[in-house]
């Protein structure tokens, strides 16, 4: 998946941890436009469980060249609609990408078959 970050396009930029916070900035005010990409398979925590919003993401971490990790974060629930109840908590979950100099960030996902 990818998004463009304009801001990003062309500013000359040094690929760093010193843009750690800029990206984190930036993908945290479009992260909920790309829930569906970024919110990943519940299962593990009940196939009844859904996605309950507040995405965030909490750090974007510099590893090498113009490869980063974001950590993000957002809440599912469970409504057990026959005996009346809920369950909720907060769901960590981290995935890289790399940032072009034309500002395009590509996220690479993991996915099980």
């Amino acid at each position: 998946m990818k998004i463009v970050i304009n801001e990003l396009a062309g500013a000359g930029l040094s690929q760093g941890a010193g843009l750690s916070v800029v990206l984190k900035n930036a993908i945290n005010e479009r992260i909920a436009q790309y829930s569906d990409e970024f919110v990943q398979d519940m299962s593990h925590i009940s196939t009844a469980a859904t996605y309950a919003g507040n995405i965030a993401v909490d750090q974007v971490e510099y590893l090498k060249d113009n490869l980063y990790r974001c950590d993000y974060a957002y809440d599912w629930a469970i409504a057990w609609t026959c005996s009346g109840t809920q369950e909720a908590g907060r769901v960590k979950e981290k995935v890289r990408f790399t940032l072009s100099e034309n500002g395009e960030l590509e996220f690479k996902f993991l996915r099980f078959d």
